[in-house]
């Protein structure tokens, strides 16, 4: 498996905690799932989190982001944000394999709205 990180933002040294899940050997839906949990506890339980992957369109609104990061499993990359508030829409598939989120929201199908923790 070939995978990588990158961070763009990072105020809470989540590219620290994460990095291990990425070199991780496992399938794509607990990858997905490791890295929203991984990141949320990173992030101290106190922000919203959604990982999602970037190969699919998607309508992303957030507010007071604190880290952006991206992961690439087996070609795909994942973009993962941790954020205050905001809203999100997955326009393509859902499920494990595509998305994962945490925190403080309110789902209606293929969208999200991210409330402050």
């Amino acid at each position: 498996m070939s995978s990588n990180l990158k961070m763009s933002v990072d105020l809470f040294g989540i590219a620290t905690a994460i990095s291990g899940i990425v070199h991780g050997d496992q399938d794509r839906s607990a990858f997905v799932k490791n890295l929203m949990e991984s990141t949320f506890y990173a992030a101290g339980q106190q922000y919203n989190v959604m990982v999602f992957n970037l190969g699919q369109n998607y309508d992303e609104r957030f507010n007071g982001v604190k880290s952006y990061s991206s992961a690439v499993y087996q070609n795909l990359t994942f973009g993962i944000w941790v954020f205050e508030s905001g809203e999100f829409t997955n326009q393509g598939d859902g499920g494990w394999i595509n998305w994962a989120f945490k925190g403080r929201f309110e789902r209606n199908g293929n969208h999200v709205k991210f409330n402050k923790p």
